[in-house]
């Protein structure tokens, strides 16, 4: 029982460094990172906000991994929100995630999303 608790303890272990990741800087600033509890909004390509939040973007965020390590769209969709707070983005904008399948089972998941932050009014 005790192999099997330390089995599946790795497993998750290695899922959570399971993913590559690629961030671009759109800017030279930089912003402090929000606080762990912030709540980032994601919002899917092709919903625009709202004209009276003026934003402005501050990178891009590339997240990708195998499902079959575990990785799930959600598991990306967490993992950009935390880059997102680290980076101190508002939000992330145009975000999709895309799934490549393999003929032998396995996928690839992939997200994109543009980070921002609101423009003061």
């Amino acid at each position: 029982m005790l192999r099997k608790s330390l089995l599946a303890l790795l497993l998750v272990g290695l899922a959570g460094c399971a993913t590559s990741t690629m961030y671009v800087n759109y800017t030279d600033q930089r912003f402090p990172a929000k606080d762990p509890s912030f709540v980032v909004n994601v919002y899917p390509q092709g919903q625009a906000l709202a004209a009276s939040t003026p934003y402005y973007v501050i990178g891009r965020v590339s997240i990708e991994g195998l499902a079959s390590n575990g990785v799930t769209p959600e598991t990306l969709t967490a993992q950009a929100m935390r880059i997102a707070r680290k980076r101190g983005a508002d939000a992330i904008i145009n975000a999709r995630t895309v799934a490549f399948r393999y003929y032998y089972g396995d996928a690839l998941y992939r997200f994109n999303g543009d980070l921002i932050m609101y423009s003061p009014k």
